[in-house]
This record gives C-alpha cells, sequence and structure tokens, in this order.
C-alpha cells in the first residue's frame, strides 16, 4: 500500500557484516534465537517486512521463518525464497533495500528480485566437498572429488539447488575459471559482484577484484568474508561469487 515503511531483513547466511547491513538499511536476523520475537520487535517500526533466504534446497532458515511469519498472521510478513545462497542472498538484500530506498514499490522490488533470480550466476569454488555432501548440498561420494589431485570444484547454482557433476579446476586457475563463465555470459554489460571469502590465501583473495576487474565491466564490486553461517554449510576453503547485470 502506498506510504507504507517497508524493511528488508535477512539473516547471516547472507555474510552482511552488521555494519554494512545497518548502513545500507538492511535488518539481520538472530538465527540463535526465535524468530517471531524479532519479527514482532522490527514491525514496531515498520509497516511491513520483506524477509529475503536462500534457497531451502541449501539452507533451512526460509522454513523457520515461514513458520515465524505465519505465527503472526497477516501479511505483514513476506518471507522470500530467493533461490540464491549466501554471495547472492546478500547481494538481493542489499538491492531491495537500495530500491526501496529510492522509492520503489514492493511490486518492483519483487520483481527485481526474480531478476537476480533468473539473470544472476552465482559460482562456489571450493577445496573440499566434504561438508556439501554432509549437508545433502550435493550427492554422496560428491566429497572424493578431485582431492587427491589437489583440484577444486567449481560448482554453479541453478533453479535454487548445485548442479552437478562440479567442474574440476586447478587451484591457480579458479578465478580465471569464474571470471571467463562471466565474462561468456555478460560480454559487454555492466555488472555488479559480491563476493564471499572463507579460509584462503591471502594471494588469492587479493586476486579476486583484479582479475575480476580486468573480465567484467564492472559498476560495483564488494568481497568479505564469509559468515560463520554459511561456511558451517559449505566449508572453510570456499569463494562464492555472485554478478547480476545493471
Amino acid at each position: 500500500m502506498k506510504g507504507e515503511i517497508i524493511g528488508v531483513i535477512t539473516d547471516p547466511g547472507s555474510s552482511l557484516s552488521p555494519r554494512t547491513a545497518r548502513e545500507r538499511g538492511v535488518l539481520l536476523l538472530d538465527p540463535q534465537a526465535p524468530l517471531e520475537p524479532q519479527y514482532r520487535r522490527y514491525l514496531e517500526h515498520y509497516d511491513r517486512l520483506l524477509s529475503l533466504h536462500a534457497s531451502p534446497l541449501l539452507c533451512p532458515m526460509h522454513g523457520m521463518a515461514a513458520e515465524a511469519a505465519a505465527q503472526i498472521g497477516g501479511r505483514r510478513v513476506r518471507v522470500i525464497n530467493t533461490a540464491l545462497g549466501s554471495a547472492g542472498l546478500g547481494a538481493a538484500a542489499l538491492r531491495a533495500a537500495e530500491l526501496l530506498t529510492a522509492g520503489a514499490d514492493e511490486r518492483a522490488v519483487l520483481e527485481e528480485l526474480r531478476r537476480l533470480a533468473r539473470e544472476g550466476r552465482f559460482f562456489l569454488a571450493t577445496h573440499d566437498l566434504s561438508k556439501l555432501v554432509e549437508n545433502q548440498m550435493l550427492p554422496p561420494l560428491g566429497d572424493r572429488f578431485g582431492q587427491a589431485l589437489g583440484l577444486w570444484a567449481l560448482i554453479t547454482l541453478e533453479n535454487g539447488r548445485f548442479r552437478t557433476p562440479p567442474l574440476p579446476v586447478p587451484s591457480g586457475q579458479v578465478l580465471g575459471s569464474i571470471a571467463r563463465l562471466l565474462a561468456r555470459t555478460y560480454g559487454d554489460r555492466r555488472v555488479r559482484v559480491r563476493s564471499l571469502f572463507g579460509d584462503l590465501p591471502e594471494t588469492m583473495r587479493e586476486q579476486v577484484k583484479t582479475v575480476l576487474g580486468e573480465r567484467l565491466h564492472l559498476t560495483a564490486g564488494s568481497l568479505a568474508p564469509m559468515d560463520p553461517v554459511a561456511r558451517a554449510r559449505v566449508g572453510d576453503h570456499a569463494l562464492a561469487v555472485f554478478a547480476y547485470p545493471v
């Protein structure tokens, strides 16, 4: 409805730091505490909330949020499956808050979120697939992939699910492979990129912006540590990259 004050809220799986979230107008849930009281507290300041979460196939937070919203009743909390994960979820929350601040209505925000899921590209590079298998995000035996050869696994996200089999990539070619795939997808289109890193070598972290910047027409880019919640899902030795066209 016109004149409503709508808040954007998400969970730590977005890997948005409290400072970044606060500065960009995004609210953060505490997954260690009951969600319903948190929603009610925020609803003292907002007419309604858009609660953004990763694909339910990757993380249980969507289901937990939906249960809490149902307890509140009405339409004051709208729980949204972004069909994304980690870096993509953070990018979606920031984009939604950006549009609302610029005066967009809820319909326009929801359409933009659908566009990000449709046109955005998410890549996860990891040296250890055991956590993904343990959390049932990949099928069994995937954890044996490439480790004996020192290879990294490069996995894409499609329709809220990791696509298998992973692409084997030598460690020195991980960033170049991601940049090449994104450049092939977007060509001369302007893009925004959000990248998250786990326990990776400092040299590799330093190269992320350089390699992506050389191959893509970046209008904005960010590189941040992966939240412990996300790392618990995908493993410590991982890099997540999400890009979408402007």
